[in-house]
């Protein structure tokens, strides 16, 4: 971060960076800004790659699901678990 002193105000630059999104992603990315900057969502939401901590420290993020939903996500685990059980061996 880069402080530039002008006169009785201080400025702050950030590195800024553009990215392309499709209208779908963008919608998507939108619903989870609950206020804050998209950059807040990111971080928030993505985590850092490789890190199994990481995403766990995420995933503790998420809002509760239902029970229905709980057990659509074990039925999923369960399923790709079995695979890769078969593919791996």
């Amino acid at each position: 971060m880069k402080v530039f002193d002008t006169s009785c105000a201080l400025c702050y630059t950030k590195h800024v960076k553009t990215i392309s999104l499709t209208e779908s992603a963008y919608q998507r990315l939108l619903s989870w800004k609950t206020g804050g900057t998209f950059s807040e969502v990111v971080e928030r939401m993505v985590p850092c790659k490789g890190t199994l901590g990481a995403a766990v420290e995420a995933a503790q993020t998420l809002p509760a699901l239902s029970d229905a939903d709980f057990e659509d996500l074990e039925r999923m685990v369960h399923s790709t678990r079995h695979r890769l059980s078969t593919t791996w061996s």
